[in-house]
């Protein structure tokens, strides 16, 4: 439709309109006001469903094995952080808790805002299927292993669409999957709590430790994801805290007070968090090899050479003699020797030496295979058969 004309350096030019609506048309806004209707209706029939469960892989891989136990050097009494955020995250009515935590982990060892829908879709590509309401912080963070994370500006959450358009994996765009892959995660492990500890001294035991890395650790309670990255001294009381999913909103939850977006926890209040999970950039493969022969001997095929693995390095115990004749001080005894190929025995880090000493297994173990020794010198046996038909 014509609508007027302008003259401009001499030039006449003519001034039509465009549709108002532009691309958008009346059934474009229909559809996007009923997502956002049904969206809201959804959410208020799940209000009380957990929006997080605990979820425990009998097959994970222990923190604890994969990078060290934490010992009470680890503990602080003062106060630190992890990462800096980056963005806060306002998961409003969805039950995206867990993509915000895994975003939030993200802006720490990326140092990009990333994708809280895109960490729960590909949470849920990873079970193979959509739940219903909720997801468990280990689905999410295996998604961050096996595909990544995109970053936020590629993979944005469609408030005008269904939950369940945002949660399906298979509407996340080429582009952001190719960058997702870009910010892959190499190991996802659990946090297992040490004999004689609490998981508040754990937890921020992990965190001091790791503090360089960039960590953040995931865990939950009462249906709702809690990240932690620091801690705090509050009226002489240390606390472990994190940012809440809600922006700077502060919720009204049974534990952990929220303060302007931060939840504080007691040690009281840590101690019934769900399994923690903490995302580490260690290759994959070591990890796995790792968890095969923790505590247990090593060797390369035709040395004599021995190694405990232990803490996430290989530690020399010089021969398979000294390894099941002498006490070793600072490391369990191993129970089994595996023969490693060469790329795999190098795969390890080594750390330090074995120290040996005369404690109550040396004495039962060296002083009767001496003894053995002794007879089959002054037998002259040269098999085994010999030494079973011995007199």
């Amino acid at each position: 439709m014509l609508i007027g004309k302008v003259v401009a350096d001499g030039r006449e030019a003519t001034i039509k309109s465009t549709p108002a609506l532009n691309k958008l048309t009346i059934k474009n806004i229909y559809m996007a006001i009923l997502n956002i209707i049904k969206n809201y209706i959804i959410s208020w029939k799940y209000r009380n469903m957990p929006k997080v469960y605990d979820e425990y892989d009998p097959n994970a891989f222990g923190a604890d094995v994969v990078a060290g136990e934490v010992t009470r050097d680890d503990l602080t009494d003062k106060d630190f952080q992890t990462i800096t955020l980056l963005e806060w995250v306002d998961q409003r009515w969805t039950d995206f808790c867990v993509g915000a935590g895994r975003s939030y982990g993200g802006q720490g060892t990326e140092k990009r805002v990333m994708s809280w829908r895109g960490a729960f879709a590909l949470g849920c590509k990873y079970l193979g299927y959509i739940p219903g309401w909720g997801i468990s912080i280990m689905a999410v963070c295996m998604g961050a292993v096996k595909w990544g994370t995109p970053e936020k500006e590629l993979c944005k959450f469609d408030w005008t669409k269904t939950r369940n358009w945002n949660a399906d994996w298979r509407n996340i765009s080429g582009e952001a999957m190719l960058n997702a892959a870009k910010h892959k995660q190499n190991s996802a492990t659990v946090i297992k709590i040490q004999p004689g500890w609490d998981k508040f001294d754990t937890f921020r035991a992990y965190l001091n430790k790791f503090k360089d890395k960039k960590i953040v650790i995931q865990t939950g309670v009462d249906g709702h994801n809690c990240t932690l990255f620091g801690q705090k001294v509050i009226s002489g009381e240390i606390k472990i805290y994190g940012p809440d999913s809600y922006g700077r909103k502060d919720k009204n939850y049974r534990i952990g007070k929220c303060v302007d977006g931060i939840r504080y926890f007691a040690r009281s209040e840590v101690n019934q968090l769900f399994n923690g999970y903490i995302v580490f950039d260690i290759e994959r493969e070591l990890v796995e090899l790792l968890n095969q022969v923790n505590n247990k001997g090593i060797k390369l095929e035709g040395n004599p050479d021995v190694y405990i693995v232990y803490n996430g390095q290989k530690h020399l115990l010089k021969n398979e003699f000294a390894m099941w004749c002498w006490d070793i001080r600072d490391f369990p005894e191993p129970q089994d020797v595996f023969v490693l190929p060469e790329y795999e025995f190098n795969k390890i880090p080594e750390g330090a030496e074995a120290i040996y000493y005369e404690g109550p297994r040396y004495k039962k173990e060296y002083q009767s295979s001496q003894r053995i020794i002794q007879i089959v010198i002054n037998k002259g046996i040269k098999s085994v058969e010999d030494l079973i038909n011995m007199d």
